[in-house]
């Protein structure tokens, strides 16, 4: 049974929320907020863009332009100088150093405006090898757009300053190649063959163990700010029922590191309810004493790809449901009461962010079924 209360914001098929990511328009009760001027993102012609400061980012797929969602991303930082003109001279903080390569410019790089840079073997084991000693033992992530202009030689890239080069297959079609590492991070690339020619673009390197998007560099490193996207007061309470619920999400992630789809609390604190990723898919419940229970593991989720997640939320009545497969339930919790704020892709503080896409969410006011909620996520 519905509470009265809700009736008027239900939908079609019974939920009170329903806030599709896909269409490219914020819902006027979200407030989002983003100090900065380096956000990239891809639109819907699959080109690399800028949004300005406080604007959403509605990302998509590069290849088929199909819409993935509203982006939601931690602070991030490009330790690479020069990212685009791969400049020999200049940066505050390193430089990029040719060996046997020839530079010119052919075609447009993947913002579709600017021209690329071509880089040309004048002999075998062609090199450039950015200069930064970022440090060792730590994840980094190096990414790069690049793609094949002639020849059928191998490219390598390297994170140890050359020491190591592994192959890396490109093709003709502007990718963008992510490589995880553990020591130095001194970057580059090698092109073996001579007389081949590829065109690179947007090289960065990154904490963690996954690429974010894209932060343009000049002659310093620079810094893209969180995201945040809230929902607060009536905007929240219109649809939210505090005795029961259960919540639908299309989400998309890019790191291995923990991060929130979403995180209902109050003001900004616990108690709370949430789902995230850490691992795997899990469903998450602060009761009022502080321990954050119901836990529920459900499966282990892909990165880079499209995942479904469903959770039911009733006090000694939990279930949760990835990706079609059999709801997990547990009788432990208490549902936490008085909450009054929707975080969407982030924590209540600000931490723990998606760093992924959302695609949609939904929520109902009633505990769905066990098999609603498997059936959602088929």
């Amino acid at each position: 049974m519905i509470p009265s209360m809700f009736r008027k914001a239900m939908v079609g098929d019974g939920s009170t929320l329903n806030l599709d990511f896909t269409t490219g328009v914020l819902d006027s009760r979200l407030t989002f907020t983003r100090a900065s001027t380096t956000a990239t993102y891809i639109n819907s012609s699959g080109y690399v863009t800028t949004a300005g400061t406080n604007v959403a980012r509605f990302d998509h797929d590069p290849t088929t332009q199909a819409p993935r969602g509203l982006l939601v991303e931690a602070q991030a930082t490009n330790l690479l100088n020069w990212s685009a003109s791969f400049a020999t001279s200049g940066g505050t903080n390193n430089n990029w150093a040719d060996t046997n390569i020839t530079r010119s410019s052919l075609g447009f790089d993947p913002t579709g405006v600017t021209a690329a840079i071509t880089f040309s073997a004048s002999a075998g084991n062609a090199t450039i090898i950015s200069s930064a000693a970022i440090g060792t033992s730590a994840a980094r992530t190096f990414s790069v757009w690049l793609r094949r202009v002639s020849g059928t030689g191998n490219i390598q890239y390297t994170q140890n300053n050359g020491t190591n080069w592994t192959t890396q297959a490109i093709t003709a079609t502007w990718t963008r190649y992510t490589f995880t590492h553990t020591v130095d991070h001194r970057v580059g690339i090698r092109i073996v063959t001579s007389g081949d020619a590829i065109e690179m673009w947007g090289a960065q390197l990154e904490t963690g163990s996954g690429a974010s998007s894209y932060i343009p560099t000049g002659a310093s490193q620079a810094t893209r700010n969180a995201d945040s996207c809230v929902m607060t007061g009536a905007n929240f309470s219109s649809w939210y029922n505090q005795s029961q619920g259960s919540f639908f999400a299309s989400v998309q992630k890019n790191s291995t590191s923990a991060g929130h789809i979403f995180n209902a609390n109050t003001s900004n604190s616990a108690p709370r309810i949430m789902m995230l990723y850490n691992s795997g898919w899990f469903l998450a419940g602060e009761n009022p004493s502080g321990t954050n229970t119901p836990s529920l593991f459900i499966a282990t989720g892909a990165i880079n790809a499209s995942q479904k997640v469903a959770g039911a939320f009733q006090t000694g009545n939990y279930a949760a449901s990835a990706n079609g497969l059999t709801a997990v339930t547990t009788s432990t919790g208490t549902m936490p009461t008085g909450l009054n704020t929707l975080q969407i892709g982030a924590a209540e503080g600000g931490y723990q962010f998606l760093n992924g896409t959302i695609a949609l969410l939904k929520y109902w006011p009633t505990r769905l079924t066990n098999a609603q909620l498997q059936s959602l996520t088929t």
